[in-house]
């Protein structure tokens, strides 16, 4: 096929910075997961104790499917399989929309088709190095797990890390199909995104409409078959271990790629075959506005946000009632806990180190929000925008004043309504007002993390997401984990969640507040002037 390794050679050099951070990453966080839930979870009493608590709990069955056994290879596959599963189908999707339908939205395809190149060789050679990534992660994990000392065989390794990668590839796949259908890779990423978590809210309702069997083993619902999440947990690689669901996921990737090439064939072009949504023939007044336009932009960002920051407090609140078991089995997961939340009372340390979890997520999403900032920037649409009325500073200071209501609009959110569903679900009782405010106590935090990327955006525009990024890879990495594995102290200090207390178990205090209001003072005017004296950075 003409061009095709050519082709191939561009996207690894595109993304030879990339693809190395995301197929590392994956492998290593999750085998970075076993000796840690081998030290917390480790003995015995621990496994019987999680395997009578979550093996039939409702939330449990949703969120991360059965528990087959009091094991530790149970408890690896309840605790990693989908979540990772999740993961490598992000990773698969935006790789594929990237080297495909985003070319063509940006002029790259027509301009690579003027010389000697397949009308499918983009297509092709997107789905060659998918397969390839994918192809890493399974050597990593098989040989990764194989090389852990644990409770299952080199064989159930190696079904674990090939379940893994036939599910990524199956997504890629899909994303063969999708970038068919729509003529923006936005499009196209939001319409994967909401099939991935389709996807993933089937097979939850097929869990919870399982079935005990005769040899006490959680059958699911027909429904959860018929979902590459559904696949991937029937392999049941370290318990049961199935082979069979892997020849299903082949088969289906097969079909849905000859599907993919046979809907290329039916289009220009720059076209999608699923007719553009017509706007309305003029935007009303407010939409016209530059706050207005800020809004529709970060709209969608705020909502996804939000949908999955009520999807992880809901969840949270109907694991609440489980909890006093667990903890009074599980030393190492009480610890774990008690460290992120302080020492106290049970309901309240957990309740506080699940709000500050909840937090997490929504720096995270304060981060997506304000890269909106360099992604208008580099399209050139910002370069038409400034050329009106507008200045350059209110532009900034309109997005990160968005970003920062909608961060605040979350904080309440998580605090109210896990105080509420405790109250609800639960015989326990505790103050509404109090645990809302303990959510509000992480607006400083917030305010840290949009300062950084405004500094960073106005210092080092192509560098912005990427540092921000890594240092909430950080935060999170010493936050969650950083007291399991002993970190040391001064390591730990470059974390700003180091500095705060957890509410309400742990009174606030006003100088680290003091403190952090003034660098994110500073680092918004110093990230303010730089953006008014710096050129666009296109590209």
């Amino acid at each position: 096929m003409a061009g095709l390794w050519t082709l191939i050679r561009l996207i690894l050099r595109r993304d030879r910075v990339k693809l190395p951070l995301w197929i590392g990453g994956f492998v290593l966080s999750l085998l970075t997961m076993i000796p840690l839930l081998r030290d917390i979870y480790g003995s015995e009493e621990s496994l019987r104790t999680l395997y009578a608590t979550f093996g039939a709990n409702p939330a449990g069955l949703f969120m991360t499917g059965p528990v087959d056994a009091p094991t530790f290879g149970a408890l690896i596959t309840f605790e990693t399989l989908l979540w990772w599963g999740v993961a490598i189908a992000f990773l698969n999707t935006r790789l594929i929309v990237r080297h495909t339908r985003h070319n063509e939205e940006i002029g790259a395809q027509e301009l690579l088709l003027s010389g000697r190149l397949h009308r499918a060789s983009s297509l092709v050679a997107a789905l060659v190095v998918a397969l390839g990534v994918n192809v890493l992660i399974v050597l990593g994990l098989g040989f990764g797990m194989s090389a852990i000392s644990a409770s299952w065989s080199s064989g159930q390794s190696w079904l674990f890390a090939v379940a893994m990668g036939t599910t990524g590839f199956a997504w890629a796949a899909i994303s063969a199909v999708v970038v068919q259908l729509v003529e923006s890779g936005r499009s196209a990423n939001g319409i994967l995104a909401g099939l991935i978590g389709t996807s993933f809210v089937v097979r939850g309702i097929g869990d919870f409409l399982g079935k005990v069997d005769a040899a006490s083993i959680h059958q699911p619902h027909w429904a959860s078959n018929l979902t590459p999440f559904g696949w991937l947990q029937a392999t049941r690689p370290l318990t049961k271990s199935d082979w069979w669901p892997l020849l299903v996921s082949a088969v289906f990737a097969l079909c849905v790629i000859a599907l993919g090439f046979v809907l290329l064939a039916q289009r220009d072009v720059g076209t999608g075959l699923l007719p553009s949504r017509q706007g309305k023939r003029r935007a009303s007044r407010f939409l016209s506005t530059p706050l207005g336009l800020t809004l529709y932009l970060q709209k969608n960002i705020f909502i996804g946000w939000l949908v999955a920051v009520l999807a992880m407090v809901g969840t949270i609140g109907l694991l609440v009632p489980q909890m006093t078991e667990v903890f009074d089995n599980a030393d190492g997961m009480r610890r774990i806990i008690q460290s992120i939340g302080g020492t106290g009372a049970l309901v309240p340390v957990f309740l506080s180190a699940m709000i500050a979890i909840v937090c997490l997520m929504i720096f995270a999403y304060a981060i997506h929000g304000l890269s909106k900032l360099r992604n208008e920037e580099a399209s050139g649409r910002l370069e038409s925008l400034l050329a009106t009325r507008l200045s350059r500073l209110r532009w900034m200071g309109l997005h990160a004043s968005v970003v920062f209501v909608g961060g605040v609009v979350m904080l309440a959110v998580t605090g109210l309504m896990l105080s509420v569903l405790t109250n609800a679900l639960s015989e326990l009782s505790v103050d509404v007002w109090e645990y809302t405010l303990a959510g509000l106590s992480y607006t400083p935090i917030l305010v840290v993390f949009i300062a950084l990327y405004l500094l960073l955006f106005g210092l080092l525009p192509r560098a912005v997401g990427g540092v921000t990024w890594l240092y909430f890879s950080f935060v999170a990495f010493t936050f969650w984990l950083g007291p399991i594995i002993e970190l040391s102290q001064p390591i730990m200090n470059f974390s700003v969640m180091e500095h705060i207390a957890t509410p309400p178990v742990e009174a606030i205090k006003a100088t680290p507040l003091l403190v952090l209001s003034a660098f994110s003072s500073i680092a918004i005017v110093v990230g303010a002037i730089a953006w008014r004296h710096r050129n666009l950075q296109t590209g």
